[in-house]
């Protein structure tokens, strides 16, 4: 049996609306929380896609459903990627997605007369191969770094990108009628990419939110103030440590953000069961509520991962905070076994060398954890300035 091209545009289509609403509708009934509701807005984003495409399939001139349906295929895969950064406790930048959206309408607008149903096709194919290289990093980090979902679907994100640029050059080199286009990166293999994309991002969203809804799950985001391991959430923490910095830099008050991951969490799970994983999670944010000051702001970005904000007079005063919360994670073991002593890879930013900027903090201390894991954890990695 041979597919025409209609017929896998349809079938596209079919699995774009089934895969939008099936996650739609589970995420208003179960978790309705900001990462699901970005990624609900990808899968609407989507569905919008298939339905201004159909109109122009339909409708010969419909200008502005070739306008909407690329402008929402921007929309999809972008919110794909914020929804990923608000999974791993970061900023969504909804903003970079509204500025590459706005790129292709204009574009799009300006060519509907002269291309016709090519119109803008190579800017939204670069924004869209640019958007899926963002959230293919993105599922690299954090969190869902560890999460094999993740991690597969990363790789259909770098597939995305690969044919999407191949896609564009093929099309500037050539036009759809040249025989690299047309036969490599042609409306039906597209509908297949497409495919392959939906399906796992419905896959992945549906098995990460499932993961994160679970009652036991000490280490999970929650949506109010604090996590369930009984420091600030994510976004709480944020919001606090943004008004911290902010109020610090008129004064010259120095500030120091240290970041603090569980060393062998997995294999924790693993040899012991999820309920000491659990525990550790929770021994490791008690231990870190008594070992910096009263007034630091301890947050729980991701489940073993912890970030400390805390007013230091010097770049050896944050470096003795990280080194007292070292020393406390080896002298405190889990209650219940008393067999495992936690350690953890540390990684500390301040502003003297890096400004009041809370996403440069942010970023130099992950790279020092990183640096901190790669050499066998357990160790202090403080960021120097650039």
């Amino acid at each position: 049996m041979t597919l025409d091209i209609t017929t896998l545009m349809t079938m596209s289509s079919l699995a774009v609306v089934l895969c939008g609403v099936s996650f739609i509708l589970n995420t208003s009934f179960t978790r309705n929380d900001p990462t699901g509701r970005m990624w609900s807005l990808g899968f609407i984003s989507a569905i919008i896609v298939a339905a201004g495409f159909g109109v122009v399939a339909v409708v010969p001139g419909a200008w502005w459903g070739l306008v909407i349906g690329n402008v929402a295929y921007i929309g999809a895969v972008g919110a794909l990627w914020s929804g990923t950064r608000l999974h791993n406790g970061r900023r969504h930048l909804l903003w970079v997605v509204v500025t590459i959206a706005a790129i292709v309408a204009v574009v799009t607008l300006l060519h509907t007369q002269s291309e016709g149903i090519w119109a803008g096709a190579p800017v939204l194919w670069f924004g869209v191969s640019a958007l899926s290289v963002l959230g293919a990093f993105e599922l690299q980090r954090g969190r869902l770094r560890r999460n094999v979902n993740g991690r597969s679907l990363g790789i259909v994100l770098w597939i995305v990108a690969v044919f999407s640029i191949g896609r564009a050059v093929s099309f500037l080199y050539a036009g759809p009628e040249g025989v690299p286009f047309s036969l490599y990166f042609n409306s039906g293999i597209a509908s297949v990419v497409t495919m392959a994309l939906i399906i796992s991002a419905a896959i992945t969203a549906s098995v990460l939110r499932a993961e994160q809804g679970g009652g036991s799950a000490v280490g999970d985001l929650s949506v109010g103030i604090l996590s369930r391991a009984g420091v600030l959430s994510a976004e709480s923490f944020l919001q606090m440590a943004e008004d911290h910095l902010e109020r610090a830099a008129p004064r010259g008050v120095g500030m120091a953000l240290i970041g603090a991951d569980v060393d062998r969490l997995p294999e924790v799970n693993t040899a012991f069961g999820r309920a000491a994983g659990d525990e550790a999670i929770s021994t490791f944010a008690q231990t870190l509520r008594g070992s910096v000051p009263v007034m630091a702001a301890i947050g729980h970005p991701s489940a073993g991962r912890f970030f400390i904000l805390v007013a230091v007079a010097s770049a050896t005063e944050a470096l003795s905070y990280a080194e007292r919360i070292q020393v406390a994670l080896v002298d405190n073991p889990l209650p219940a076994t008393q067999k495992i002593r936690l350690t953890a890879s540390l990684g500390v930013a301040d502003t003297f060398d890096h400004g009041y900027t809370l996403d440069a903090l942010i970023a130099e201390v992950s790279r020092s954890i990183d640096a901190a894991k790669a050499a066998g954890g357990n160790r202090i990695e403080v960021s120097a300035a650039s």
